[in-house]
């Protein structure tokens, strides 16, 4: 595949990198053992993904069996953490949340986070080529960027 680069890969383990952050950040204050499998889960989907981009940028091989978990842990990881917060919905102190994620600056880093996933979805929805270089690019810059505002949100909180 041509254009997977080692820069390509490095790029892509910036989102993972600010995720897997915000996940032990939010992990340690919730305190629920199926939110953390949730969020490893994740993590470990998006290090699969990293690595099939190393692979393709160093040794220009298409190893698809690294790419293929990435949307199943992902989903998987999402659906555990969603149902880790419906289970300890009561025990979870909303208003202390919500007044740590509406006090600046984390509010800015929260509203473009929120901002900048849609721009996401609607990219990986409309234009987005798994087998484009560029257009992997482009939807790593666009995650880069998301995921570091929901980090900067949450440690401005």
């Amino acid at each position: 595949m041509e254009g997977f680069t080692l820069g390509l890969a490095l790029v892509d383990a910036i989102p993972v990198l600010s995720f897997g952050v915000s996940m032990v950040i939010i992990a340690s204050r919730f305190q629920s053992p199926l939110f953390m499998i949730g969020a490893i889960l994740s993590v470990l989907g998006g290090c699969c993904k990293v690595a099939w981009k190393l692979v393709l940028g160093i040794a220009k091989k298409d190893l698809r069996w690294l790419n293929k978990p990435f949307i199943y842990m992902m989903a998987g990881g999402f659906l555990l953490m969603l149902i880790s917060f419906a289970i300890g919905f009561g025990t979870i102190d909303w208003n202390g949340v919500l007044a740590a994620v509406t006090s600046f600056p984390s509010v800015i880093f929260m509203v473009l986070w929120a901002v900048v996933m849609s721009v996401m979805v609607w990219y990986r929805k409309a234009k987005f080529r798994r087998d484009d270089a560029a257009s992997n690019w482009t939807a790593q810059i666009i995650n880069a960027i998301g995921q570091t505002c929901l980090l900067l949100g949450i440690l401005f909180a």
